[in-house]
């Protein structure tokens, strides 16, 4: 996304700079040569300068669009800071749990359900999917993956979802593709983040 912010502040910026050029030709020219015939009139004056101003603004606000795009996990006032290397550890964790479940709950609604223990959740999507968001700081092992497939069961579900901050075990990682179970640690949020705003950015 942020390369796209920065193509389109390149082509404002090169506009800004033919508009400035143009502007500063024809008032030099008049101004040495004295010559009348290369005197733009006042509107296109105002035009080539104000185009001016304007392309070097846009330019500015997509350089600054693309810049908090690198970091956009951390908000001030719905604007985000790069701040994540000021966090703590303990900070760091709360905040990817926040993350992690705004962007479950863009893919749909996330409730919790009788149907299942309290720990877990349901997310309502195209598809149903069992949920389980680890708060300890210990990473997932093969235990908790099995866990959630013997709840998948029992409840019906298809599909399954492990967050971890702590991230997971080999073995997890293995028994979880073999039961549907997507993981999701710091790494792979990211770049699912990184894909849902590259697909809503293509539906716009």
């Amino acid at each position: 996304m942020k390369n796209k912010w920065l193509l389109v502040s390149s082509v404002s910026t090169a506009l800004g700079i033919v508009a400035g050029t143009v502007y500063l030709f024809f008032a030099e020219h008049s101004l040495l040569q004295s010559n009348n015939s290369w005197v733009l009139s006042a509107f296109w004056s105002a035009f080539m300068l104000w185009s001016f101003v304007l392309m070097f603004v846009v330019a500015l606000l997509f350089n600054v669009l693309a810049f908090l795009e690198l970091d956009e996990q951390h908000k001030l006032f719905g604007l985000a800071l790069p701040l994540r290397a000021f966090l703590s550890s303990a900070d760091k964790k709360q905040q990817f749990l926040q993350d992690a479940e705004h962007f479950l709950q863009r893919l749909g609604k996330l409730s919790h359900s009788p149907r299942v223990s309290p720990e877990y959740r349901c997310l309502q999507a195209e598809q149903e999917k069992l949920v389980y968001l680890q708060q300890d700081d210990q990473a997932v092992d093969i235990n908790q993956i099995r866990a959630l497939f013997q709840q998948m069961l029992a409840a019906d579900f298809s599909s399954g979802i492990i967050v971890s901050y702590a991230g997971f075990s080999s073995q997890a990682w293995i028994f979880a593709r073999e039961a549907n179970i997507e993981l999701l640690d710091a790494r792979s949020l990211k770049k699912q983040q990184k894909l849902q705003r590259q697909q809503q950015f293509a539906m716009v």
